[in-house]
């Protein structure tokens, strides 16, 4: 069952998420079950929305991926997380989605304007 999964973790900078995603890799190797990622830098920290095709491949990816590198890198303090049973995904433009592929927003962006 599809779960959406939410995480604030105070402290993050932009500068340490952006380095905990370049280390991930998406791009060329996505995590197996992620279906959405939306992320925010906000003066408290950083706070995530995933949507994930199960529980089980949330919690396989936050384990053996994300953890280790976040403790590679000495990420402070830990995530508050809940996941939640998800009820609905709308997209008002599943255009753009297709259009941005399976790309990060700041790879997607570079390659729009070359």
């Amino acid at each position: 069952m599809a779960v959406a999964m939410f995480m604030r973790w105070p402290g993050v900078t932009s500068a340490q998420y952006d380095s905990i995603m370049g280390r991930l890799g998406l791009d060329s190797n996505p995590a197996a079950g992620g279906v959405l990622h939306v992320a925010a830098v906000t003066e408290t920290g950083l706070e995530v929305c995933d949507v994930w095709q199960t529980e089980q491949a949330f919690r396989g990816f936050f384990e053996n991926r994300f953890l280790p590198l976040a403790t590679e890198l000495n990420l402070e303090g830990q995530p508050e997380i809940e996941l939640v049973q998800l009820h609905n995904l709308y997209a008002a433009d599943p255009e753009m989605i297709d259009r941005i592929g399976v790309v990060s927003v700041p790879a997607a962006v570079a390659s729009w304007a070359v």
